[in-house]
């Protein structure tokens, strides 16, 4: 299973729309928030809606699009990098 973070461009609010989107083979998982405060939680509720094991997850990247919001863009960065230490 592969997990990737898009972020996508800044709104006028400054925050950027993050979506999180689990693919399985034909599969497509998806969610989405603009709240980096609220990405965890959507992501723990997208893998455990679908009943998906966060050690099944074996490539998991981030999709930057261009004027992304630096602090979003940081924030997943982070994160993403945790999720690799704790999967490897």
């Amino acid at each position: 299973m592969h997990l990737t973070f898009k972020i996508q461009k800044a709104k006028e609010h400054g925050r950027s729309p993050i979506e999180i989107i689990i693919k399985d083979g034909k599969k497509i998982f998806k969610a989405a928030t603009e709240n980096t405060d609220l990405l965890l939680p959507t992501l723990d509720k997208l893998l455990k809606k679908n009943k998906i094991e966060l050690e099944s997850l074996k490539d998991i990247n981030v999709e930057i699009a261009n004027g992304a919001g630096l602090t979003s863009t940081r924030i997943v960065l982070s994160i993403l990098k945790a999720l690799r230490f704790d999967l490897s």
